[in-house]
């Protein structure tokens, strides 16, 4: 159908521009006005609930955060041919989050004209507002003292009252949880060093799915539209190793196990998170503090490449019940949660490397100051011969898989040459 047929128009008679202007913007109201129609009969959204757990007698979710009569106000704006900035620039948070809201449920209904490009302009509001928070504010796990990780998303909030009042949901889901105001690019504390802002913490620890203001009207997004990974800004690579999956799993994994909660199949997603984190564990790269007599080269990965008369030594920490365990870092934040003194050096060393120098030791302490998960020497070894040999087993599978295929493609070119002859 023509552009003159759909407005009703014959095309054999000319517009002009201001006329044509007009009749399309006619049509657009006239379009627009169907789907409001069609929405008549849908009630305005309400709070979604927290998350999927379900406790007998529990709320599970927050009070009513826009009244009935500023629903029927601000959403009418899903029905605007082209949203003003400035228009939701007079909202407040959880007002622009309500409109949102509404986009989503009613689009899902009936279908919205622009849906995607106004639409974005609300999420394009909401994510400024968070990357130029100055202050924020987070749900942390006492049990880790990292931020709360509900299925997956950590939990940000725009103000203290609201998140103090989703934290108290999640005590009665018997979560071990707090509120933590955030300064979300803290001052720096030497003038020229790198920025390390709260994202790049959260790129650092995995949490890369975040929820703003769960409980009420919210929206999910990636840390990533906040803030680039360290050391994308120049287009560098650090230097230090980070090992965001792992930590991840690790926070992921302590969590569920001191939740002091049973429900069906706990045993088997434990288990399940545990063995991530076991998978992570080997591909990490680690940062050691040690120390060293003699020639040692340091290579630009932060690995120590040692002459044959180096003498090392590593820093040790030992346990209440006096085992000595060899601390091993993830990253430099949690390297620099020891403070250790300038006559130590960082080098960087493989899982494999660690569970060579630990033979004598009891065991490997993973972030010390943070995650402080010690694991004996025993399981360490252990995890590294499985690996060892199921990388060996899928070598061997590859070889014998080039080898099949370097026979079948010399079977193949046999029997081209043989029918072109």
């Amino acid at each position: 159908m023509g552009l003159f047929s759909l407005l009703g128009g014959k095309k054999e008679k000319a517009l002009q521009p201001g006329q044509l202007d007009e009749e399309i913007r006619i049509a657009r109201e006239r379009e627009l006005e169907e789907v409001r129609e069609a929405h008549a009969a849908l009630d305005w959204p309400t709070i979604p609930k927290l998350n999927h757990v379900n406790l007998p007698g529990v709320e599970c979710c927050l009070a009513e955060t826009v009244p009935e009569e500023r629903k029927d106000d601000i959403g009418q704006i899903i029905y605007e041919d082209d949203i003003s900035i400035d228009e939701l620039r007079e909202l407040n948070d959880q007002e622009l989050l309500f409109v949102l809201t509404t986009f989503d449920e009613f689009d899902r209904e009936v279908p919205i004209p622009d849906y995607e490009r106004n639409r974005r302009k609300v999420y394009n509001e909401i994510i400024r507002r968070v990357r130029d928070a100055e202050i924020l504010y987070v749900i942390y796990d006492k049990s880790t003292g990292y931020p709360f990780i509900d299925h997956g998303y950590g939990l940000l909030y725009f103000g203290k009252e609201m998140a103090e009042e989703a934290a108290e949901l999640y005590k009665k889901q018997y979560r071990q949880v707090m509120v933590k105001e955030i300064e979300v690019e803290p001052q720096q504390e030497e003038q020229g060093a790198a920025r390390k802002g709260y994202f790049d913490f959260l790129y650092c620890i995995g949490l890369e799915d975040l929820i703003i203001d769960n409980g009420a009207y919210r929206v999910k997004f990636k840390r990533d539209e906040i803030s680039a990974a360290p050391g994308e800004w120049n287009r560098v690579i650090k230097d230090a190793p980070v090992n965001p999956q792992l930590c991840f799993s690790m926070l992921d994994m302590l969590e569920e196990r001191r939740w002091p909660v049973k429900y069906e199949k706990r045993d088997e997603i434990l288990a399940l998170k545990e063995k991530r984190m076991i998978g992570n564990l080997f591909n990490g790269k680690y940062i050691v503090p040690m120390q060293y007599e003699g020639h040692a080269e340091k290579t630009e990965s932060g690995r120590v490449r040692m002459g044959k008369d180096t003498k090392f030594t590593f820093f040790m920490v030992k346990t209440a019940d006096d085992k000595i365990f060899m601390p091993v870092f993830t990253d430099g934040f949690e390297f620099g949660k020891m403070k250790l003194g300038h006559e130590w050096n960082a080098a960087v060393f493989s899982f494999s490397d660690i569970a060579r120098f630990i033979r004598d030791k009891d065991g490997v302490a993973i972030n010390p100051a943070g995650h402080r998960i010690f694991m004996p020497k025993e399981q360490i070894i252990a995890i590294d011969s499985a690996n060892r040999a199921y990388r060996e087993t899928k070598a061997q599978q590859n070889r014998r898989a080039d080898d099949d295929n370097a026979v079948k493609r010399a079977v193949n070119g046999a029997m081209a040459h043989m029918e072109n002859n």
